[in-house]
């Protein structure tokens, strides 16, 4: 018996269901209206292409209603909340809470915001023809779509599957007893969370967990691993851990769930060991899987299985001709700009032959096919920002090849002003014989308010294919967090505390920082 709260659709975003004829026929059909699929449809569209978009729900995916908006809405609501409360040395006081209903009203302007550019009406504006409904495969390039109440059938020469992720449920016993919620029913709760126990340590539950307990929630985090954000650089976890525990939240790492248990004002989580958490919410933030069951995706011969479906570098089936996809559904790296980019070349390879060139000239360039190559950020106080390898990746792969500059921003003439600490961490293959002839970027890490832009500065000359002394030479203006990243690429090739820290990389998982 699922408990999952439903999330209610909002009119302005409700997909027609219009389709007349039992028989509908179209150049190119999107299955899946979020990122990925709005990306290839419109795209498919400027080409003149009849293009026709099926969703089962409402334009805009999961970015929009469950995912980035509401949860980045409420991650800069908290940090004004938390802004407020922390203005004490200034001579200024904060009283009382945050209002909920203010806090969800709040969520939905920020959604109504994207209703010029994803709403039905804005899309089929620009000419592609929006169907609501169920959809599955019955034959060869032939779609069977139920809507309202009705079986019609849609037959395309070109399709793209961009149907998303699902929430992956943990084998936790009493999970199906008790009330839960998820990032599909989070942000319509009707009333705020007195104690909220988060299951998962990743990105969605680093940033609820701190969003929420500077809303005025008691947090309590459970992970099972070892750290936090487990993809991240060791020396990210800590300083995210230690900024969590700073703002109240109770982590429990190495902690198991075994058990939950409905309580007459809550939830009970029994624990691994015997220690038991009560709470009044429990949010499950344990990952999410490729939605590939169910499509008929076996009857054209597509191939899938729990990674999601399988695909070139220019996101074409490799056993589907006339198949493509984008998004989650073709697996991991799970993130709204990945999907854009890989929508791009799903919708180019809907063009015939003169699309797909330019969508393998594009992914080459790009390299939005392979999750190394995409920056991700995890949207907390500080900002955790990542790309390419970790440290401990590269020594694996290279061994003593690998170097490393780590620059603490606390040095950093900007950060000094804003009172703010973190640091940029740059792991690079040395050039040859001590040259810079042959230096490569491997990977960068960024800890800081701005990491999410520091980090896209960082991985800049490895994703252009230019040399990092060009970025070492580039002057930034003065006094902004862009220039750690110049004097960090410097510490590459000089030495001296002005530019960080450079040493041998080392295989043991630490990364210092």
């Amino acid at each position: 018996m699922k408990r999952e709260a439903d999330t209610p659709p909002a009119a302005q975003w409700n997909v027609p269901c219009v389709l007349g004829d039992q028989t509908l026929r179209a150049d190119v059909i999107v299955i899946g209206g979020g990122s990925a699929g709005l990306t290839a449809a419109q795209l498919a569209a400027t080409a003149r292409k009849r293009v026709m978009l099926v969703e089962r729900d409402r334009l805009g995916g999961e970015c929009l209603f469950t995912g980035c908006v509401p949860s980045k809405t409420l991650l800069a609501l908290a940090r004004r909340v938390h802004a407020a409360k922390t203005s004490e040395s200034l001579g200024l006081a904060s009283l009382g809470a945050p209002c909920w209903s203010s806090v969800r009203a709040a969520l939905d302007r920020a959604r109504l915001a994207f209703q010029e550019f994803d709403s039905p009406r804005a899309v089929q504006h620009s000419g592609v023809r929006v169907v609501n409904g169920e959809v599955r495969f019955v034959a060869p390039r032939t779609l069977e779509v139920q809507c309202g109440g009705h079986t019609h059938r849609l037959v395309g020469r070109e399709f793209v599957l961009a149907t998303g992720s699902e929430v992956v449920l943990p084998p936790v016993e009493g999970l199906t007893e008790v009330p839960y919620l998820t990032h599909e029913s989070l942000f319509e709760l009707p009333v705020q969370p007195g104690h909220l126990l988060i299951l998962g340590g990743g990105a969605q539950g680093c940033e609820m967990a701190q969003a929420f307990v500077r809303l005025g929630s008691d947090v309590t985090l459970v992970h099972s691993g070892e750290r936090l954000l487990p993809q991240s650089d060791p020396a990210a976890s800590r300083a995210l851990l230690r900024a969590l525990e700073a703002d109240g939240v109770r982590v429990h790492l190495k902690g198991h769930v075994e058990r939950l248990e409905r309580m007459p004002d809550g939830i009970c989580a029994h624990l691994r060991g015997g220690a038991a958490l009560e709470a009044s919410h429990v949010l499950l933030a344990t990952g999410k899987r490729p939605r590939v069951r169910g499509l008929g995706l076996e009857v054209i011969g597509a191939k899938f299985d729990e990674g999601g479906l399988k695909v070139n570098t220019r996101m074409r089936s490799v056993s589907c001709a006339y198949l493509s996809g984008a998004g989650d559904v073709v697996g991991s790296p799970m993130f709204t700009h990945g999907a854009t980019g890989r929508g791009t070349l799903a919708g180019l390879g809907t063009l015939g032959v003169p699309g797909r060139l330019l969508a393998r000239l594009r992914a080459r360039a790009s390299r939005a096919s392979r999750a190394e190559d995409i920056p991700w950020v995890v949207f907390t106080d500080p900002e955790i920002a990542h790309w390419g390898m970790t440290e401990h990746e590269a020594v694996r792969r290279f061994g003593r090849r690998v170097t490393v500059v780590e620059y603490d921003l606390r040095r950093l003439d900007r950060a000094i002003t804003e009172g703010e600490g973190g640091f940029v961490k740059l792991v690079a293959l040395k050039g040859w014989l001590g040259t810079p002839l042959g230096l490569r970027i491997l990977g960068a890490q960024a800890v800081s308010s701005r990491a999410g832009e520091l980090i896209q500065l960082l991985s800049l000359p490895a994703r252009l294919g230019v040399h990092p002394l060009r970025l070492a030479l580039l002057s930034a203006p003065y006094p902004t967090f862009g220039d750690a990243v110049r004097q960090t690429y410097l510490g590459l090739f000089l030495r001296g505390h002005a530019f960080g820290r450079r040493r041998d990389g080392r295989g043991d998982g630490r990364g210092e920082a």
